[in-house]
């Protein structure tokens, strides 16, 4: 076959970069209707595969499945066969990861009588062991767990906690992991927050090293705002405890929605629901650790009419990248919102509208964030299943226009069994290869001569994306495998 060598215009106009800073993934879905969609969570694997975790009401039961880019394993049910969960679209179980080390912890209904149990997969998510038991027998009751891996030393589990029934004395606590045994509670909003906590507000748990926050809603006079208790040794101690929220929000009620948050440096971005402005709106704020000194705080998109209304937003993100999901009603439709920035809170960029559908439809979604890209979750509950998509983010700094069609070579064309790839022009530090549906197909690390091998594709177009070393894009070119 005649072959010739081929030069692509692979680094994007200037212009089109600015218009399109996100490279969307396909809409896949997690499970069928029989495992229903309440509250999905995601976290990835080691192999970048993201776990998605979901309850189902009736009976009440969590299911898992796992990705690879293009589709989803057939869900598996990773709680007991013979227990019902507490789960609800607005609260349920929790799901955290370190490598192919993955753990989920769910709350045993009826829940005034029985406790936490965490399981854990040791494959990335495949398969699931016994359970084992959180909360101490101690005659207290609990609710709401959260977990965290603290990396190289274990779980952290985060629940709230009473003394007496549902209706006394709420506050939350911290159980870690040692020797294969959950110790004893440690006080994280007493003696800290006034009064109790939210008893109907979900909280997180979040760490980086071994810096861990707690956040939840507090209750004290009826102001539902958003608090925090950090420790700086792995959850053995809570030595500080601030408000992190100041929007005073008076509520003779219980809003069933709680904080999100992830670690940079020595701060801590968060997010939450708060109608103190006389209208239900999602917040970001931030505070300083490890005192918890709260500094700015802003509505993510306030552009809105007063009639509509925001809840469950997530956050993650790694340095000043940071990417918001939130359920959004407006008009009778329920939609998942999604904004984003490279360059802290006051880049946030106007929201993507991920699906839309009937009244009731979408709602209650989950984000993750490794590699430059985000991993996103929701329920659609038109169709009763979990719905997933990715967003990889492009390097839109730094580009100068002499990056001309030289910046970038491949050949030959068409490829057989290899692609040489000329990098050398770029600052690239990983590559991934992704079919017309944007599902990930090869990836390795980038020189700036390489040879990738292309004899395991199918026949068809592809495009070869290129990374930097803080995993944002840098360019992107077309071949064709014979």
């Amino acid at each position: 076959m005649n072959r010739s060598f081929l030069l692509l215009l692979v680094v994007l106009p200037l212009t089109q970069l600015r218009a399109q800073t996100l490279l969307w993934g396909p809409e896949l879905s997690c499970g069928t209707m029989s495992e229903s969609n309440l509250r999905p969570r995601v976290q990835l694997n080691a192999d970048g595969g993201a776990v998605v975790l979901w309850g189902r009401s009736s009976p009440a039961a969590n299911f898992v499945a796992v990705g690879d880019g293009s589709a989803f394993s057939s869900a598996m049910q990773v709680s007991p066969a013979d227990v019902e969960l507490g789960v609800a679209n607005w609260m349920g179980s929790s799901l955290a990861a370190e490598g192919n080390t993955i753990w989920a912890v769910m709350k045993v209904a009826p829940e005034d009588m029985n406790p936490c149990y965490v399981v854990r997969s040791d494959d990335g998510g495949y398969t699931w062991s016994d359970t084992m038991r959180v909360d101490p027998m101690d005659g207290l009751l609990s609710r709401f767990p959260s977990i965290v891996v603290v990396p190289g030393a274990g779980p952290v589990v985060q629940y709230m906690q009473f003394t007496g029934g549902f209706a006394g004395d709420a506050h939350y606590v911290t159980t870690r992991m040692v020797g294969g045994l959950f110790q004893a509670p440690v006080q994280v909003s007493s003696p800290f927050a006034p009064g109790e906590v939210c008893d109907c507000c979900p909280g997180q748990v979040v760490a980086s090293g071994n810096t861990l926050v707690s956040l939840y809603r507090n209750a004290g006079s009826n102001i539902r705002v958003i608090w925090g208790g950090a420790s700086s040794d792995g959850g053995a101690t809570c030595t500080a405890g601030a408000q992190l929220d100041a929007t005073d929000w008076f509520l003779d009620a219980c809003p069933s929605s709680g904080p999100a948050a992830y670690i940079t440096g020595d701060s801590i971005r968060s997010v939450w629901m708060s109608g103190g402005s006389g209208m239900t709106r999602v917040y970001l704020g931030s505070a300083h650790l490890p005192d918890l000194v709260p500094g700015a705080q802003r509505m993510v998109y306030a552009g809105i009419p007063s009639s509509t209304t925001q809840n469950y937003p997530r956050i993650a993100g790694s340095g000043d990248t940071l990417g918001i999901v939130w359920q959004q009603n407006g008009g009778g439709n329920w939609a998942i919102l999604f904004s984003h920035s490279t360059t802290g809170a006051a880049g946030l960029s106007l929201p993507d509208t991920l699906a839309i559908g009937g009244s009731g439809a979408m709602a209650t979604p989950d984000i993750t964030f490794a590699n430059g890209t985000f991993h996103i979750v929701w329920s659609d509950n038109s169709a009763d299943v979990v719905r997933y998509r990715s967003a990889t983010v492009l390097n839109t700094t730094g580009i100068a226009a002499p990056l001309q069609r030289s910046a970038l070579r491949l050949w030959p064309v068409p490829a057989s069994d290899v692609l040489f790839v000329d990098a050398s022009l770029l600052n690239a530090a990983r590559f991934e290869v992704v079919d017309p549906l944007g599902r990930s197909l090869l990836r390795g690390p980038c020189t700036p001569s390489m040879a990738v091998d292309v004899a395991p594709l199918a026949s068809g177009s592809y495009t070869l994306r290129l990374f930097d070393a803080h995993s944002l894009g840098v360019a992107a070119g077309r071949f064709v495998k014979e």
